[in-house]
């Protein structure tokens, strides 16, 4: 019975699809080909939405910038998650100086290698927005303008979470798959009863067999010793010393080893316990003993006792002084020998090496250094080197997107905080910050920056004021006042003393006509922020000037 595996690529990358069913020509399983010419033609998911049987998806460079390709991989990455067998395959494109086809590597490991193909599908979309006034009048090319625009502004904003689910896969390169050691071992996973055979996939590694018929030199010959048999040794009545502890070789043996062991041991007979050296090497110099010399030699001695007691009250004195001085370096605040920033970095830095795992104990301390820092370079720096020794942690990509914020480099900041997200993606803090900057610096992505706060205020943990972020959104940029009367109200709700909020729905009301309405949240709102009240607002909510 054959096996039916379907195989999903882009048609630049089918000269990896040809090694594939190169490697597997021999066995009974049948692959179905499946690719997308053009967006217009069904998509690789809708080909395969009721197939039930594994799914080698071939991913390179070519795929994820292919419009046909990418329709609809979200689904299928998310929906057939059981049955895929991701693939990473070397892409192919044109040479900008010669106009050669070359290979490149696909990698999706880290973030950075997702950022490029995030922005490359924004960039798409917007400059098909641009040439919206190149379109004729027919109705036909409107129609089918429209539709590019849309396929491209959901490309454009589900490609982070379509790398995000295919990073999950850890998938292998080809190369790996077609191994000896690999032997394509995820599609092993998925085909559990279908024999494999250790013959197949050695095209590009073959198997290195030994020649049973190679002339070793022959095997070393183990020299056999006999047994040691004990020596009876006389030792004294009241010796307590057991005979055989020191019975350590024959007599047969000692002669071959005694040259060894007197390089380095002086030899002692057997049973002597005293392990001091002969008297011979202990005599006394050939000088005769006279009472005169042993005077003199006491007094020399004498003499060096008290030079080294001098010696030792010269460096305890020494000692005292220098402590008495880091006493006064203390105790004086004029004197500092490290700055505030520098203790800071220290104690980090010890924190980095006692607890290498525990990264919100180094975050905490890393939160002291920037405390202390002087600039918001120095900031930055040292954000940099924690992100990088620590690429999941949330807050300090958050914290490092806010100086950045601080600095006015939005379009820095947004990469961050589009990293932060590729990581936590219902990060409700994120999710803020990111709309924030796409309303207020980047008007081309407002469609964007709704979808974030919707985002944001469905978690469970969000910035309250991404509420009234989203009924300004709500009001002055999809036009429903009516859905931003709501979170307006859901504004003041968790926020009382909010100092805009009450201000909008005055002016709401105002323009309805309930102007009692209107004129009591205008009270409220000079009441929270008395910049508010100016002769214009006084007289518009009918209020008494004072």
């Amino acid at each position: 019975m054959n096996q039916v595996v379907a195989l999903a690529y882009c048609q630049e990358n089918q000269t990896s699809v040809n090694k594939i069913l190169q490697d597997f020509k021999n066995t009974n399983i049948q692959f179905k080909l499946v690719s997308s010419n053009s967006h217009a033609e069904p998509s690789i998911f809708n080909q395969l939405e009721h197939f039930d049987g594994p799914i080698v998806l071939l991913i390179s460079v070519n795929f994820l910038r292919s419009l046909s390709c990418m329709q609809n991989t979200l689904s299928l990455v998310t929906k057939k998650a059981n049955n895929l067998v991701p693939i990473l395959v070397n892409g192919t494109e044109s040479d900008p100086m010669t106009s050669e086809l070359k290979e490149v590597p696909t990698t999706i490991d880290k973030i950075g290698d997702i950022i490029p193909y995030i922005n490359y599908w924004q960039s798409q979309y917007l400059e098909a927005r641009s040439r919206k006034t190149e379109i004729r009048a027919e109705e036909a090319e409107k129609m089918e303008f429209e539709n590019h625009s849309n396929l491209l502004r959901m490309l454009s904003s589900e490609a982070g979470e379509t790398l995000r689910h295919l990073r999950k896969f850890l998938p292998p390169s080809l190369v790996e798959c077609r191994s000896l050691k690999n032997k394509y071992q995820l599609l092993q996973d998925q085909l559990i009863e279908f024999p494999f055979q250790d013959n197949l996939f050695l095209e590009d590694e073959p198997e290195q067999i030994l020649d049973n018929d190679l002339n070793f030199p022959p095997p070393f010959s183990i020299p056999e010793y006999t047994v040691f048999e004990e020596e009876e040794i006389d030792v004294a009545p009241s010796s307590e010393i057991d005979s055989g502890e020191f019975n350590f070789m024959s007599s047969s043996n000692k002669d071959s080893v005694s040259e060894v062991i007197s390089e380095y041991k002086p030899t002692l007979p057997i049973g002597t316990t005293d392990l001091t050296l002969p008297r011979a090497e202990q005599a006394a110099p050939e000088d005769s003993f006279t009472f005169e010399t042993s005077v003199t030699k006491v007094e020399e001695i004498v003499k060096e006792e008290e030079d080294e007691e001098k010696e030792e009250i010269t460096i305890k004195e020494e000692e005292e002084k220098q402590e008495e001085q880091e006493v006064e370096e203390q105790v004086l605040p004029t004197v500092e020998t490290e700055s505030s920033l520098e203790a800071a970095t220290s104690l980090y830095k010890q924190i980095e090496k006692q607890y290498p795992k525990d990264v919100e104990r180094q975050f905490f301390h890393l939160k002291l250094v920037l405390r202390e820092a002087e600039s918001e370079h120095q900031k930055i720096g040292f954000l940099q080197h924690f992100i990088e020794r620590n690429g999941h942690q949330t807050e300090a990509k958050l914290a490092l997107s806010k100086i950045l914020l601080s600095q006015k480099k939005w379009e820095e900041a947004k990469t961050v905080l589009e990293e932060l997200l590729l990581i936590e993606p219902n990060y409700g803090e994120s999710l803020y910050e990111l709309a924030s900057i796409l309303i207020t610096h980047f008007p081309e992505k407002m469609e964007r920056a709704g979808s974030l706060l919707k985002q944001c205020i469905k978690q469970s943990s969000f910035p309250k004021e991404a509420l009234y972020t989203y009924a300004i959104y709500l009001s002055n940029i999809s036009n429903k006042p009516y859905k931003a009367l709501e979170y307006y109200l859901k504004t003041i709700e968790v926020l009382p003393n909010h100092k805009f909020a009450y201000y909008d729905l005055a002016t709401f009301y105002l323009y309805e006509g309930e102007k009692k309405i209107a004129r009591e949240f205008y009270l409220k709102a000079i009441q929270n922020n008395p910049e508010l009240k100016i002769p214009e607002n006084d007289l518009a909510f009918e209020v008494d000037t004072i």
